[in-house]
């Protein structure tokens, strides 16, 4: 079974993506613990609160607007906490990928440190990555009648901005770089490897989401009773499977990024001569 390597250690022959993928699956794994310390504390207690204030609003008649008013600021908190865990669990990773022993407060102290440039990149990777998700959802181009175009041209970028810029979180929070900076790196490291980055990003996240989605499927098993309590257990199964969800996939973007900088490190002529 192949395992993670080192950042730090040249390696030149390019991993492909099932290596990736395999690597950072063990990764993940090797580190859940940790990686769980991070999601846990910050996604699920507003997991359920956003679980619980849905249910609300859908049961909800007199009392709508009070229900809408809960809801809204709880959503915001909620994504906000899902980006922090996110940038925190890549953390960890990182450093478990580099050998080291890592943490879940250090991590989640350094993403809230860097929240708002943090913030900034992930929103702009998850609207490049907005039109091919919609592609994908929707249904056939037929349907978009004059718009099915606009949508191909759109989600041809959406694919290439999602490939060229994969590694731009691990690029700003492993290598310390501002925003346009942390673009520009992944920029960089992709070129000459698009579609193992590509590659990397769909297939990673679609093995991520199925952990997610297996965990909530084994908790909507124990669902008994009423809607209500149908609705608020099938939501708590997917806000307990979301703890998943964010470790494997960054494990899998760091050892896209590992990969990508000992490929850089192994052609260098320092490391060459080394």
């Amino acid at each position: 079974m192949s395992g993670p390597e080192p950042m730090n250690q040249p390696q030149r022959r390019k991993r492909a993506v099932s290596d990736i993928l395999e690597g950072g699956a063990v990764l993940a794994a090797r580190n859940i613990l940790t990686l769980l310390r991070v999601t846990a504390p910050l996604t699920l207690p507003l997991g359920l609160l956003f679980s619980a204030a849905v249910v609300w609003l859908a049961n909800s008649s007199g009392s709508r607007n009070l229900a809408i008013g809960v809801l809204a600021p709880v959503t915001v908190l909620y994504v906000l906490a899902a980006i922090v865990s996110g940038a925190a669990c890549l953390k960890v990773a990182a450093e478990a990928y580099d050998g080291g022993r890592p943490r879940a407060k250090p991590a989640i102290a350094l993403a809230l440190h860097r929240l708002g440039p943090v913030v900034c990149v992930t929103l702009l990777l998850l609207v490049a990555a907005a039109p091919a998700a919609a592609l994908i959802a929707l249904p056939g181009l037929k349907a978009l009648g004059n718009y099915a175009l606009l949508l191909l041209i759109l989600a041809l970028f959406s694919l290439w901005a999602s490939g060229t810029y994969s590694v731009a979180l691990a690029a700003m929070l492993v290598e310390e770089r501002g925003i346009v900076s942390s673009f520009r790196r992944s920029a960089e490291l992709v070129r000459g490897s698009f579609f193992r980055a590509l590659g990397t990003v769909v297939l990673g996240g679609a093995l991520a989401l199925f952990a997610g989605v297996l965990v909530a499927i084994i908790v909507s098993v124990f669902s008994v009773g009423g809607e209500s309590v149908i609705a608020i257990v099938t939501l708590a199964g997917f806000t307990l499977g979301e703890l998943l969800i964010a470790p494997f996939y960054v494990a899998f973007l760091i050892v896209l990024f590992g990969d990508l900088r000992s490929r850089e490190q192994g052609s260098s002529p320092v490391a060459q001569a080394s």
